[in-house]
């Protein structure tokens, strides 16, 4: 190679290098990029079916939902008392087809005696049982009977007391289809005989019962009217 030629590279070679050392570069520049610091994580196919079924995250990072109105709180549903149920009475009188005469003695008017009823009569008893030991000995009904058990006659007599008071009392006769009533005319008490004076109507003789005292309470002896002197017995109903 020629002298001159080999100088002629030299100086533009050594320009090219003055350049290169006093003008910026333009080139990019090219970095590496970072390794990562971990390997990524590999498939799990259990993990993800198990995140699958957690409920969604609801850490404050999310938006509050919209503000809901709370149910209100179940309330008990007031008493209310039951209806009332119909008054039902029963009767407890029997339904009587004619009305009960006074002189049946074993038939009432009312029903069975209730534990009211029973107590009521009690106490009426005790009282009437106090009164009637105030009371003489010929205090109260009497039936006048034949010889032969007919009863003839009915007295209720009034004794006030100690066996000496005067008497007074009324009558019905029991011998006839209409019994006639009345009021007792005269009774003259003596130790040994009672005697009893009875006007059945006008213009019928006075009615005399003369009786005795006898051992078991009762009287006997005889009655004197339109018919004629009859024995008789007299007994405390």
């Amino acid at each position: 190679m020629r002298p001159g030629l080999v100088l002629i590279l030299m100086s533009v070679l050594a320009a090219g290098e003055a350049l290169a050392q006093g003008a910026p570069s333009t080139a990019p520049v090219v970095t590496a990029p970072a390794e990562p610091d971990s390997q990524p994580p590999a498939y799990d196919p259990i993990g993800d079916a198990i995140a699958a079924s957690l409920p969604p995250d609801q850490s404050t990072d999310q938006e509050p939902d919209a503000p809901t109105t709370a149910s209100p709180a179940a309330v008990a549903p007031a008493w209310t008392p039951p209806p009332p149920r119909p008054l039902v009475i029963t009767p407890s009188r029997p339904s009587l087809d004619r009305p009960v005469m006074i002189d049946e003695i074993g038939k009432t008017p009312d029903g069975p005696p209730t534990p009211t009823d029973l107590g009521y009569e009690s106490r009426i008893r005790a009282s009437v049982a106090s009164a009637q030991g105030l009371q003489g000995p010929l205090d109260g009904g009497w039936t006048v009977r034949s010889t032969y058990g007919v009863a003839v006659m009915s007295l209720q007599l009034v004794d006030r007391g100690n066996g000496y008071g005067q008497l007074e009392g009324a009558w019905r006769t029991l011998d006839g289809p209409v019994g006639k009533v009345g009021l007792i005319d005269s009774l003259d008490r003596q130790p040994a005989v009672l005697t009893i004076r009875i006007t059945k109507g006008p213009g019928k003789p006075v009615t005399v019962l003369s009786l005795a005292p006898m051992s078991d309470g009762s009287w006997a002896g005889d009655i004197m009217d339109e018919y004629g002197v009859h024995q008789v017995t007299m007994r405390r109903n």
